[in-house]
């Protein structure tokens, strides 16, 4: 009989998920809205069942708690996976209650909450930015001041949203004024240096497979991620076997048990100063990128992982090169087209999509939501790749005048 997984949210970019799930011969329990839950069964045979996530509360970590557990308590399955961030704590509490393998609730815990995790890199001596945390931004404006720049961060939110580097007393009297209602917030040292990720699948506590990403951001103020180069452990092993040693820690640090997780981080000399860690799959199309990159479907391994079964290296196969690259705007206007009839058929863009339809009102990128399309890349080597990046990275969306 074939093993049963509870899927928690499938947005598009997690529909590799349930893609893995038809070739391993899993039964998928598929959380979501009603409305993505009927359109996703009718296209995967997988899905047997479903249990219903208000849209009210979808944007919520309480919103996805009852419906996992009564699906749970339904398909008594043999493993439980959150898809993403939001979806971390209601996977872990079902995991724990029914005892299955994830990473556990104080590792969930942590990945929910930036203060949390500040907590324990300290703990733990690894090296992370100065930081404050404080129940109104106007109450670290001493702090901040004798320290710009800083950067601003909600505790829990994702994908750039809140993020906000300020660098002058008139820029922090304006983000004071900006953002006084929004309670609690985290203030951070500004750390200078390229930033990265790194992605590790864990069981029992240990890494069993890691990977280095290299990120393009916008910068300040907003930092928002425009490209990722999968696999650059293959450029730079030395940075690559320090990673492996940080993401180790890291899941020492918060107690990470069995799954996927992903590290934050900025170089600073010799140091990897840890921006945040999710115990999660990283978004931007990394786990389709670093599938190319590896020669192996790790959204497959992952549910492997999530349902007790051992990872299995990928055989060493000819090295690709992969990332996700994104199209934004570089001002105001209208959305008229992406210009994708051209750049999607480009040699080594594997597959690509358009967020926005034309007719939207877009501008510069202030988070992950305001950027217009993807693309998906696979080259033979990591010059071509970069090559490709800058090519899209040229392409300029059409808007109304």
């Amino acid at each position: 009989m074939s093993a049963t997984v509870v899927l928690i949210g499938a947005a598009p970019m997690a529909e590799g998920y349930l893609r893995a799930a038809e070739r391993l011969g899993l039964r998928v329990g598929l959380v979501e809205t009603a409305d993505r839950a009927a359109a996703l069964r009718g296209r995967y045979d997988c899905v047997v069942d479903t249990a219903e996530v208000d849209p009210a509360l979808a944007g919520r970590d309480d919103g996805w708690i009852r419906p996992t557990d009564a699906l749970v308590r339904r398909l008594r399955p043999d493993g439980v996976l959150a898809s993403s961030e939001i979806h971390v704590l209601a996977g872990a509490m079902a995991q724990e209650q029914h005892r299955l393998p994830g990473p556990g609730l104080d590792a969930a815990a942590v990945s929910r909450d930036k203060a949390q995790q500040r907590f324990r890199f300290a703990a733990a001596g690894l090296a992370q930015p100065e930081h404050l945390k404080v129940p109104r931004l106007s109450a670290a404006t001493d702090w901040a001041s004798a320290r710009l720049p800083v950067v601003v961060k909600p505790l829990n939110r994702a994908g750039s949203d809140g993020v906000e580097r300020i660098g002058s007393p008139a820029e922090w009297s304006d983000a004071v004024r900006r953002r006084e209602a929004e309670g609690q917030l985290l203030v951070e040292e500004y750390v200078e240096g390229q930033e990265y990720s790194w992605e590790g699948l864990v069981a029992d506590g240990r890494v069993c497979f890691g990977s280095l990403t290299r990120k393009l951001t916008t910068g300040a103020p907003d930092f928002v991620e425009l490209a990722h180069f999968s696999g650059h452990e293959r450029v730079d092993p030395g940075l690559g076997r320090a990673a492996d040693a940080l993401g180790q820690a890291v899941a020492d640090a918060i107690r990470m048990r069995t799954g996927i997780m992903f590290v934050e981080f900025r170089t600073r000399g010799d140091d990897l100063v840890i921006m945040e860690v999710a115990v999660r799959a990283p978004g931007d199309h990394c786990m389709d990128a670093m599938s190319i990159a590896y020669g192996v479907d790790l959204f497959g391994e992952v549910l492997n992982l999530a349902v007790g079964s051992a990872f299995r290296p990928a055989p060493e196969l000819e090295p690709r090169y992969s990332g996700s690259c994104f199209l934004v705007a570089d001002r105001p206007g209208v959305l008229e087209s992406a210009g994708e009839t051209e750049w999607a058929a480009w040699p080594g863009v594997v597959r690509s999509g358009v967020d926005a339809r034309p007719g939207t009102p877009v501008g510069p990128p202030r988070s992950s939501a305001d950027r217009l399309g993807w693309a998906l890349l696979d080259c033979p080597d990591p010059a071509e790749l970069t090559r490709l990046v800058h090519r899209l990275r040229s392409v300029r969306p059409v808007l109304a005048r």
